[in-house]
């Protein structure tokens, strides 16, 4: 059922229209989106690929300069052609002299260094034999100095890389640095240390507290992870990631689009981008593609309903007026459809149904005009019938009563011929058809030396009823006739009532009745001999005016058996349609 109703709906005028100009606007938002989704693809995989990996690229070359700035800046430091040679005469001297003298020239070219290198921070000497450890610092440093403390970066045989933490200068704390760690050997296995931090400038934000980096990252969310040769971890700020602990790291793919950078002494820094937020674009451009394509498509659609309903509006005009046409062929009026192609197809339409309807009332007035043919040939084979057993009913009389009995007879004679023979219009009263049934009985008591009994049961409503002449007494006629041996006293009974908008009349004798097949061929009028005999001519007539008068409206029925009698049933309605112009035929007369 559901594939036929689809079929149905493509095989419409409707369902083509809106299937060709669906294709019509999918197609072009197709190729567009492709074409977009092409370029926007190899802008996001080609141009900013290579900007994200550019950025990672400069921020691990900074930091190698970082990193290699801190050795050079140690070999500065060193014992052997560097400070660190003033800095252990000052711990092994003894005169105080020597030492103040030392002390002076060593904070001057700490201070020398410090200034031609301005992105150092802390700088001193740790002697962990000394009474205090802390030497020649350049800043207000922490007193409790533990280099195990600091996360080891990485090692490179006496130097030793820390970083990112924060700065040993008490007044600069939050500042992330890099640092390093020098051994320095002097006489007799003993060690001194050169440590040197140096600020992460230009690289703040990759190395910021997490705080920090967590109110950056809101708009513009990149993680930085810091591992080591051992791509153990060094440093992260992603915020599900350890912080600063020494554990293995595996990028990961699934969520985050990954840039990396491998440093020279093998660490590796690693930019992390959330893959909804590096797709932003692409997502953007699908959101604005998709309100495109929806708003294109939506426009499609109301296209295809004005196109339809363009075309749709003068097709149900014209199938109204087919339809107007199809109840009633007489009423056709010219109705516009705003299209020409389509006037010009109701303008031959209105002329076609103006010729039907003329042909067909021609065909009415032929049939109303044949019907009336057959009613007067129908008379034709009554009246001489009736004459013809009346006048010899008046000659037998003249041979065996007096005048006053004949006078009687041909005064009652002259009303029936003159009812029936057409001095009065085609339509008459109840009142008058009963008039005339009530002559016709009592002639046919004078013929038949009232051998049988009429009663006229007529409702007072029903006198001024108007109905065809000469449709009641062929019903009696057929009674008297065709209902009653010559021995049997019969009797009749005519009842004529008003209900309902309808006017029944009813003819009911005891006779001896009408076989099934007799009464069944005398209501399909196929047999021959019936009618050659008389019996059914009367019905037929009758059968013949309800016809022409009333159509379908009116209806006859006849209920008989042997030996119980016969009973003919009318219904008409109390009006009759059309009836000027149907009286307009010629009177009999």
């Amino acid at each position: 059922m559901e594939s036929v109703h689809r079929f149905s709906l493509i095989s419409s005028l409707k369902g083509r229209l809106a299937v060709i100009l669906a294709i019509a606007t999918i197609i072009p938002i197709l190729l567009t989106g492709y074409i977009s989704y092409r370029w926007i693809y190899i802008v996001q995989t080609e141009k900013i690929e290579a900007e994200w990996l550019d950025k990672v690229q400069r921020e691990r070359d900074e930091l190698d300069r970082k990193l290699d700035e801190l050795g050079r800046v140690s070999q500065l430091m060193d014992i052997e052609g560097g400070i660190g040679r003033d800095v252990v005469n000052f711990i092994t001297s003894n005169n105080s002299f020597d030492r103040a003298i030392l002390y002076r020239n060593i904070n001057q070219s700490v201070a020398n260094v410090n200034f031609s290198n301005p992105n150092l921070g802390v700088m001193f000497y740790y002697a962990p034999e000394q009474a205090e450890p802390l030497l020649f610092p350049n800043a207000n440093v922490k007193l409790q100095f533990q280099p195990e403390d600091l996360h080891a970066f990485f090692k490179q045989k006496l130097f030793t890389y820390y970083g990112p933490h924060e700065s040993l200068d008490v007044a600069n704390q939050a500042e992330p640095v890099f640092s390093l760690l020098r051994k320095l050997n002097y006489g007799q296995g003993r060690s001194l240390y050169a440590y040197i931090e140096t600020k992460v400038v230009g690289l703040d934000a990759m190395f910021a507290k997490a705080s920090t980096a967590a109110a950056s990252h809101e708009e513009s969310p990149v993680y930085h992870v810091l591992t080591t040769p051992a791509k153990q971890i060094a440093y992260t700020n992603m915020p599900s990631g350890p912080d600063n602990q020494q554990t293995a790291f595996e990028p990961p793919d699934h969520a985050y689009k990954v840039f990396e950078a491998t440093g020279q002494q093998g660490w590796t820094l690693y930019q992390l981008i959330p893959k909804d937020d590096y797709n932003r674009e692409l997502n953007k451009w699908l959101s604005q593609f998709i309100l495109f394509a929806s708003l294109s498509f939506g426009l499609g659609i109301i296209l295809a309903w004005l196109i339809w309903r363009m075309v749709y509006r003068p097709i149900r005009i014209i199938n109204r007026e087919i339809t107007r046409f199809s109840y009633n062929p007489s009423l056709t009026q010219v109705s516009a459809t705003g299209l020409t192609e389509f006037n010009h197809i109701m303008n031959n339409f209105h002329q076609m149904s103006r010729r039907i309807s003329e042909l067909i009332t021609d065909v009415e007035d032929k049939e109303k005009r044949r019907g009336q043919l057959e009613v007067e040939k129908l008379l034709v084979q009554i009246n001489p019938h009736f004459l013809h057993n009346t006048l010899n009913t008046i000659q037998w009389l003249a041979r065996i009563e007096g005048h006053t009995n004949i006078a009687r007879l041909v005064s009652i004679f002259t009303r029936v011929l003159h009812y029936n023979l057409g001095k009065k219009n085609i339509i008459v009263t109840v009142r008058e058809e009963v008039d005339a049934v009530r002559d016709y009985i009592d002639l046919q008591n004078i013929r038949y030396d009232h051998s049988f009994n009429v009663k006229l049961s007529i409702g007072p409503e029903c006198l001024d009823v108007p109905i065809p002449r000469f449709i009641l007494q062929p019903l009696v006629e057929n009674a008297l006739y065709h209902g009653f041996d010559d021995d049997d006293r019969g009797e009749i009974e005519v009842t004529i009532t008003r209900a309902d908008s309808s006017l029944y009349l009813r003819v009911k004798d005891n006779g001896k009745g009408i076989p099934a097949d007799k009464l069944l061929a005398m209501l399909e009028e196929e047999d021959d001999q019936l009618r050659k005999s008389g019996l059914g001519i009367g019905l037929r007539y009758v059968k013949k005016m309800l016809d022409v008068y009333y159509g379908t409206e009116a209806q006859l029925t006849m209920e008989s058996g042997t030996g119980i009698g016969t009973t003919i049933a009318i219904r008409l309605p109390d009006t009759i349609k059309g009836v000027e112009a149907l009286d307009s035929g010629p009177n009999r007369g």
